[in-house]
């Protein structure tokens, strides 16, 4: 069986790489054009020609993942309509997405100030400022998002109702997490930290001696510990006696290490128990 590719693309800060990480399923590739600069491409500029050259080599990587079976999502600026002919020649199961926003909003969004050096010509041939960006004919997209007006949920969600693409999250982490330790956020770690959708699903236990804490103070901490990862949530669910894995369903154990298995988290609890955190303070890890 072979896979498709979604290729977003649009004006930098449009948001495509922030929409194409809440499309990874489990059996989804994200090529991003950063990444690829970063690593298979530094010999790469910024001419038109380069540019192109970056497109064509990522079209095929995503060809030969779709090839073995791979889903792809791409998060390219992919300024000219060239450039995409190119796309559509290279990769066969191919739907592209016009991420749009406005350049204003695009602007407003640059935390790394990329449009201001454009402007002061400290960057040339920017995509917005200097350099065109082609608006593409409407029945050479499978699909329009506007990100002006839209939460990243609800436009992750368009994408999906349009194009059948999987949606976050991606891995759910159901537990007491009483406390987290360090054993858990490796696991999760492992996830969140390739920009998977992470869902850590909270199991409301009953106050007892092995479970101090109520599920809400788990949460809070759950979400301080990891808010500064946007990709992993937190919610509360009713406490689980049993959790079913089904056949050619999706869904898989995650492996883990031996030196991760033996950590025990109530070795962790009573560490925490007799030292100051638990004296009117949150533990933090």
């Amino acid at each position: 069986m072979t896979g498709t590719t979604t290729w977003l693309f649009g004006l930098p800060c449009a948001g495509k790489t922030t929409l194409a990480r809440g499309l990874i399923g489990p059996n989804t590739v994200h090529l991003d054009g950063d990444h690829l600069r970063d690593t298979l491409n530094t010999d790469l500029g910024f001419s038109e020609d380069d540019r192109t050259e970056n497109l064509r080599r990522a079209a095929g990587i995503a060809q030969c993942l779709n090839a073995q079976g791979f889903d792809v999502v791409a998060s390219f600026i992919t300024p000219y309509e060239s450039q995409r002919e190119l796309i559509r020649e290279t990769v066969r199961d191919v739907a592209f997405v016009h991420v749009e926003a406005p350049i204003e909003v695009c602007e407003e969004r640059d935390v790394k100030g990329m449009y201001e050096q454009a402007h002061e010509g400290e960057i040339e041939g920017f995509t917005g400022v200097d350099a065109p960006f082609e608006e593409p004919d409407e029945d050479a997209v499978a699909l329009e998002v506007r990100t002006e007006d839209r939460s990243r949920k609800e436009a992750i969600g368009e994408i999906n109702d349009e194009l059948g693409i999987k949606a976050e999250p991606s891995h759910v982490f159901v537990g007491r997490w009483q406390p987290l330790h360090d054993g858990h956020r490796t696991i999760i770690d492992s996830c969140a930290d390739n920009g998977k959708q992470v869902l850590i699903a909270i199991r409301d236990t009953e106050l007892d001696e092995d479970n101090p804490f109520t599920a809400q103070e788990r949460k809070e901490l759950i979400e301080e510990v990891y808010g500064g990862h946007p990709n992993v949530e937190a919610t509360i669910v009713p406490d689980v006696d049993t959790v079913a894995v089904g056949r050619e369903v999706g869904y898989s154990l995650v492996s883990v290490p031996e030196e991760i298995e033996q950590i025990s988290g109530t070795e962790t609890r009573q560490e925490y128990e007799e030292s100051e955190l638990l004296a009117g303070k949150h533990f933090s890890d």
